[in-house]
């Protein structure tokens, strides 16, 4: 049976030895930690699967250890200890993501259901991270080769994104910049504004990256001569600046042969302490 690690965090010694005792007769491994910055070693070096802590500690308090540890690996549960009146702190640590609470003095029984329902959710965090991993979403558009259509287009890309997970602004600002540029060049460069062709636009989106490729119906383009101005040894600006940008902000841009089909890609790119035991 896989041994399950219990971090207990409080500086009263007593504390730390009252609770060690009922993990080990729930049988689950205790390990403690004095304070926060001792808990944050504890977390780096071994597996954690729950974490109890206090909230008043000296050198790095439970507040902050909740976000230090939401930074590390966000699918261990934290409960925190807090003592009769402390309303105000309780809610605070919920807010930063406490899953639940502990009050002093506690009971066998309350330590009991707070690891069951901490190790529930820990089981329920791993279960849909895995999922995810296997879980690829496609989108294809047919976009008519109108003006008026390319906000409309690029919006709806974006909320794409959004309901595909992508959440952090500024990765959603840059793809914004790009599909605009992108859609821009099938439209105006790839198309030349004839409202008889189309433009397909494909986006692929799984755990590790989001993909856009974007078809006009044009006649291509020497898109190596372009990509050539984009390396680092080269001292001035190119004349093409919308592709540089999206070359910039996006980890990979490339072209079919023809020259009339462009990929963008960005990969979500995961903390290295973020292990998943």
């Amino acid at each position: 049976m896989k041994q399950i690690n219990v971090l207990i965090v409080d500086d009263d010694r007593d504390v730390l030895h009252t609770l060690s005792e009922i993990l080990a007769e729930l049988r689950v491994n205790p390990v403690t930690a004095a304070d926060g910055v001792e808990a944050l070693e504890k977390i780096k070096t071994r597996k954690i699967d729950l974490i109890i802590t206090d909230l008043m500690m000296p050198n790095l308090d439970g507040f902050e250890l909740i976000n230090r540890v939401r930074q590390v690996n966000a699918n261990i549960p934290i409960a925190v200890i807090s003592g009769h009146g402390e309303v105000k702190n309780v809610v605070t640590a919920l807010s930063r993501g406490a899953f639940n609470f502990i009050t002093k003095p506690f009971t066998i029984k309350e330590i009991e259901q707070v690891v069951k329902r901490g190790l529930r959710l820990r089981e329920f965090s791993l279960g849909t991270h895995r999922l995810l991993e296997g879980i690829r979403n496609t989108t294809e558009m047919e976009i008519p080769n109108y003006p008026h259509l390319i906000p409309s287009a690029a919006l709806y890309i974006i909320r794409e994104c959004q309901w595909r997970g992508i959440e952090d602004e500024a990765l959603l600002s840059n793809i914004s910049i790009c599909v605009d540029e992108l859609l821009q060049n099938a439209l105006i460069h790839g198309n030349d504004l004839d409202e008889s062709k189309k433009i397909m636009v494909r986006l692929f989106f799984d755990h590790e990256r989001f993909s856009m490729q974007v078809e006009d119906e044009g006649k291509g383009f020497d898109y190596h001569a372009i990509m050539n101005t984009f390396r680092d040894d080269v001292q001035s600006l190119p004349t093409k600046r919308g592709l540089f940008i999206v070359n910039y902000l996006m980890d990979e841009l490339s072209f079919n042969q023809k020259g009339n089909q462009v990929t963008m890609v960005k990969y979500f790119k995961q903390p290295e302490s973020r292990v998943l035991h």
